[in-house]
């Protein structure tokens, strides 16, 4: 049985009978909720010219903290810093599609996972192409270091080539289409996005490796936030805003 305090009931159900979040006026007396995430997968989560922050996962981490009563203060850095910055207790939540594993999950502390989609693998078209993830044996096949993308490629792609570092930080689809690498490995979404913005040069084949799960980390210990934040992402899915934020940005979960 789910025990919810008074006042997070209260804010909860005066925001889901809300039209639009955007009306809202709520008091956030909390200390800023610090929140890392690269900011760099779009439509999850993406900066402005400006630099504000912007996408799926930002509305939603706006919304939660409005929940508990705290402002957010976005913290941008690296995918591979993320997990050392919330040991070291410089942010309080990390919301970046962080992918649930076993091995982070010693580490860290998971909410309830909020989106589910595959890992999926981006090719070429044309003859001589992979058409399938066994034709990948001994190709060069890309993911983002430190990635769930990296780790599906180590252990479910053994025979093929692993490519990790992009230290010039080179777009997927130029090295693709420059021959650098054959296939590349990502999450659905994303997979969808670049194949959408190819012209048919690009195709995201049907094999995939595997599900994903994305969810909220917060260090461990922390068990008085992990329940907050566990209770407001359960009222958010049971009263449909989950679902309204992925089908505006034209999200399809796997949950």
């Amino acid at each position: 049985m789910r025990i919810l305090l008074p006042a997070l009931v209260l804010t909860l159900s005066w925001i889901a009978s809300c039209a639009s979040t955007n009306e809202l006026t709520v008091e956030l007396d909390g200390p800023p909720l610090r929140v890392a995430s690269d900011l760099k997968n779009p439509p999850f989560a993406d900066m402005t010219a400006g630099g504000e922050a912007v996408g799926r996962d930002v509305e939603m981490m706006e919304e939660l903290g409005r929940a508990l009563g705290r402002p957010i203060e976005w913290v941008r850095m690296p995918f591979r810093e993320l997990m050392p910055s919330l040991e070291a207790g410089e942010v309080d939540v990390i919301c970046a599609t962080f992918g649930v594993t076993p091995e982070r999950a010693q580490r860290v502390a998971y909410t309830r996972p909020y989106f589910g989609t595959a890992i999926a693998i981006v090719c070429r078209t044309g003859d001589g192409e992979p058409s399938s993830k066994g034709e990948l044996d001994g190709r060069r096949v890309s993911a983002a270091i430190t990635t769930t993308s990296e780790r599906a490629v180590r252990q479910r792609l053994p025979r093929a080539v692993g490519v990790f570092e992009n230290k010039d930080e080179t777009p997927t689809d130029e090295r693709l289409f420059s021959g650098e690498i054959d296939a590349a490995v990502m999450d659905g979404p994303a997979a969808d996005t670049l194949v959408a913005s190819s012209a048919g040069r690009l195709v995201r084949l049907e094999d995939t490796l595997g599900a994903e799960l994305y969810a909220l980390a917060v260090s461990l210990g922390r068990d008085e936030l992990l329940a907050e934040l566990n209770e407001a992402i359960e009222f958010m899915e049971e009263s449909g805003r989950m679902l309204e934020l992925d089908e505006r940005f034209a999200l399809e979960s796997a949950r």
